[in-house]
């Protein structure tokens, strides 16, 4: 606590917890990020679960300082700049399956220095909306501005 009374809170957090809400059919990105100038290129793993103390729970994507080492599905990609820190896991045409908790364990060389990052994510149905569009021709181009608006506010109706 500050001398104020106000808490102090080192950010970013080593551990943090989100949520991410997925579309059913689409794909979801969970984030995960960590700044290279400070630590270089990191090696990580992402798994189905909460992170663990060591490693990562059902490892589904784990990299050895920047190299994909192990992708359990081609579903599971790495689709931002590895190399500049973005290791945000995409999971293409998510499933009611996929729903659950997800851990990204940041290994920081040192003793319990590893950042961890556990996403809930949360599916859900794709809300769809329509547009419809009527098309109407018009034959006489001399047609007075009454005509046009009446047109135009039948088509609202």
């Amino acid at each position: 606590m500050g001398s104020d009374g106000t808490l102090c809170v080192k950010y970013p957090p080593r551990d943090s917890t989100l949520k991410v809400i997925g579309f059913f059919g689409h794909n979801v990105t969970l984030p995960c990020r960590y700044d290279t100038q400070t630590h270089g290129v990191l090696s990580f793993c992402w798994g189905r679960g909460m992170v663990p103390r060591s490693k990562c729970s059902d490892t589904i994507v784990s990299s050895l300082d920047g190299a994909l080492l192990f992708r359990e599905s081609p579903r599971y990609q790495l689709r931002g700049s590895v190399t500049d820190g973005d290791v945000s896991l995409t999971i293409l045409g998510a499933q009611w399956s996929d729903a659950g908790v997800y851990g990204c364990r940041l290994e920081i060389p040192g003793w319990f220095n590893d950042e961890k990052v556990n996403t809930h994510l949360e599916m859900e149905e794709e809300i769809l909306t329509t547009s419809v569009t009527k098309n109407v021709e018009v034959g006489d181009s001399t047609l007075d501005i009454f005509a046009i608006k009446t047109a135009v506010l039948y088509l609202y109706l």
